[in-house]
């Protein structure tokens, strides 16, 4: 249950994060979506669960679900919703 929660609160860190950078994106009239470091970070991902044994798709799916929960809250941002 522990680690469970962990995550959870770090998935709140790195949400909160995102907003931050939402707001730098939005003042420099900047993109939501950087492919390349989208595509860098997914190396990483591949390296790192090869490493620990963990299932590429699992993690995969993992960072798709932060990454794509963190341009919606930058889109929200954008578009003046928060």
């Amino acid at each position: 249950m522990r680690l469970t929660l962990e995550i959870i609160r770090l998935a709140g860190e790195r949400l909160a994060l995102a907003k931050k950078i939402g707001e730098i994106k939005a003042q420099r009239n900047m993109p939501i979506e950087d492919p390349r470091v989208e595509q860098e970070l997914r190396e990483k991902v591949v390296e790192l669960s090869k490493k620990l044994n963990m299932d590429v798709n699992f993690s995969l799916n993992l960072l798709n679900l932060l990454i794509e929960e963190s341009k919606r809250v930058q889109r929200e941002i954008m578009e003046g919703g928060i």
